[in-house]
């Protein structure tokens, strides 16, 4: 079975617009994602849009659907992927981005929970949990009463560089620190993905039904 049947969606791909984070642009990744037979990536560069109209055209000349998105960057640290799910929702996801980068200032953009629900009508929002349990359970409760049945949780594989390795050693030789582990071999038939995570496995999350709507 493929990743296609499966219905397998990578929802936070982060293109060369979030900058020293990403390394491809969006036709790489959207051809990429047709070499491996996705049928849609989710393109959420940080606090910005800038990467969606190459992506789109890219989604057109390649045949992957692109979930147009976000990455939300908190002031308080929380990290948040938004979806826009009509126009008017668009609309008011570009507003609040402009509301960040004129407190900010230039390269920066500064966002609070209070803005976030202002403009939060129309938005799917997916939680991203890279915090400790105690902040975490506090952003669900945030993010759970803005956008009510309109949010989720991530769930994220975190991979390293050398776990394929890992996990098949034992005995007193296995090396105690990841960092002493030897690097394994990127995916060959996606070199484009691997560059784009800057050195580590691509994560995979769970697809909500909403995507294929």
């Amino acid at each position: 079975m493929s990743l296609a049947d499966q219905r397998y969606v990578e929802l936070q791909v982060t293109s060369h617009f979030s900058f020293l984070r990403g390394a491809s642009s969006p036709e790489e990744l959207l051809t990429a994602a047709a070499m491996l037979g996705l049928p849609a990536i989710g393109i959420v560069d940080r606090n910005s849009l800038a990467g969606l109209v190459r992506a789109w055209d890219a989604g057109r000349s390649t045949g992957v659907r692109v979930i147009n998105g976000c990455r939300l960057d908190l002031y308080c640290g929380t990290g948040l992927l938004v979806y826009p799910t009509d126009r008017a929702a668009y609309g008011r996801l570009c507003r609040l981005l402009t509301l960040g980068k004129s407190r900010a200032g230039k390269g920066g953009c500064e966002l609070h929970w209070d803005d976030v629900a202002t403009w939060s009508e129309g938005l799917i929002a997916i939680l991203i949990p890279d915090s400790d349990d105690a902040k975490t359970q506090a952003d669900l409760v945030s993010v759970s009463s803005i956008f009510q049945e309109r949010s989720y949780l991530a769930l994220t594989l975190q991979r390293q560089p050398g776990d394929a390795l890992a996990w098949h050693m034992t005995g007193p030789a296995r090396p105690n620190s990841p960092n002493s582990w030897p690097p394994i071999s990127p995916p060959i038939a996606c070199p484009t993905l691997w560059r784009s995570t800057r050195g580590s496995l691509p994560t995979r999350r769970l697809c909500p039904k909403w995507w294929s709507s």
